[in-house]
């Protein structure tokens, strides 16, 4: 039987047989007029973004290409500069929390900013940050007294809550006035606190003032010259033990560790391997007293001195390595000494008190 050849089964691929269309040509360049134009950086510059990111978008999204000369000349006659715009309305939500818990605690425009850095990644100048304050209607140097937020009767009532429940009673009227700061958003100047506690504890402001010496000068560099160690043994008897590293520049409290024992070396090397790892290495110095408790931090930093300072021997490696008598790491000391009149002081009271209404028994290895 023979098979018609004439046509044949349809073909899975179907489509049109004319030719194939040509792909269809650009989008015409979008024609801006001079009030277009302004308007579109208007909203770029109030957004925030800088000058090399504004033409990048320029020439992307709108077909403009334009040099920074022309840009500032452009923002010069439209009066597109940050003096000429209005404040902006809003912030990122990271960037609003960061500064308000800044502004809270107390800080400085220049702590701000590194706040700001650390938390947001922002890197910005300080006339930025009084410019985000200014929006947020925060004031750098704030008087609710003054302002009529709280009356001096009120101050005094927060002022004896704090001595009493958070067991400030020993605080001094600049630590009395970070504490008003923290824990009630208060801002009072120093001069009404010192005032106030002289009349609530005469006795303690006469004792705090007596309390003065000279001390020698110590000599560092500048931040991460120097890390002074040292554990503080003072509330060892209700077990409480405490290891602490500060930078001798900056007196920055790097790490302090609390734990039942601070003579274990295992624990002071794992103290500070942490804080190398956190604080993205290790310092030119580490100072410490000579005592059991520190030999593996010292063979530590001596090991990674020895290993990434470039062009070092290990006899110069181990003069990164100083000790010295705990009397002498003063440094650290003196963070004890506030630590005792700020902190150790209610600590023990508070535990004392404990165990005289029979709700803590020192003698008990469980409950110490």
């Amino acid at each position: 039987m023979d098979l018609d050849v004439t046509t044949s089964d349809p073909t899975k691929i179907m489509g049109s047989d004319d030719a194939t269309t040509p792909p269809s040509s650009p989008p015409p360049p979008i024609i801006l007029t001079n009030d277009d134009k302004r308007d579109i950086l208007a909203s770029l510059l109030q957004e925030g973004w800088k000058g090399p990111d504004i033409l990048i978008i320029l020439q992307e999204n709108y077909g403009w290409t334009i040099s920074l000369r022309s840009l500032s000349r452009l923002r010069q006659t439209w009066s597109l500069r940050l003096k000429d715009l209005p404040p902006q309305d809003s912030l990122l939500p990271a960037t609003r929390a960061s500064l308000i818990s800044a502004h809270r605690n107390g800080l400085t425009v220049f702590e701000m900013r590194s706040q700001l850095l650390s938390e947001t990644g922002m890197d910005v100048s300080t006339r930025t940050v009084e410019r985000y304050l200014r929006v947020l209607g925060l004031k750098q140097r704030q008087n609710d007294l003054a302002d009529g937020k709280i009356t001096r009767e009120g101050v005094v009532e927060h002022i004896r809550h704090a001595r009493d429940a958070l067991l400030a009673n020993s605080a001094g009227y600049r630590r009395m006035r970070q504490i008003l700061v923290t824990n009630y958003g208060l801002h009072v100047p120093r001069q009404v606190v010192y005032d106030i506690l002289k009349e609530l504890d005469p006795e303690g402001m006469e004792m705090r003032l007596k309390k003065t010496c000279k001390r020698r000068v110590f000599r560092t560099i500048g931040p991460n010259h120097i890390w002074a160690a040292d554990g503080h043994d003072k509330l060892k008897r209700f077990g409480i033990t405490v290891y602490g590293f500060i930078d001798a520049w900056s007196r920055k409290v790097l790490g302090i560790f609390v734990h039942v024992t601070n003579n274990d070396p295992r624990h002071i090397g794992v103290y500070f391997l942490r804080l190398a790892r956190d604080h993205g290495g290790i310092p030119q110095k580490v100072t410490t007293d000579k005592g059991t408790e520190t030999v593996i931090l010292g063979a530590f930093q001596v090991q990674l001195s020895y290993e990434f300072i470039p062009n070092i021997s290990l006899e110069e490696a181990k003069k990164h390595m100083h000790y010295t008598k705990s009397t002498h790491n003063q440094k650290i000391e003196s963070l004890w000494s506030r630590m005792m009149t700020e902190h150790n002081r209610p600590v023990i009271d508070n535990i004392l008190q404990h165990m005289e209404n029979g709700s803590y028994d020192d003698s008990d290895a469980l409950q110490k």
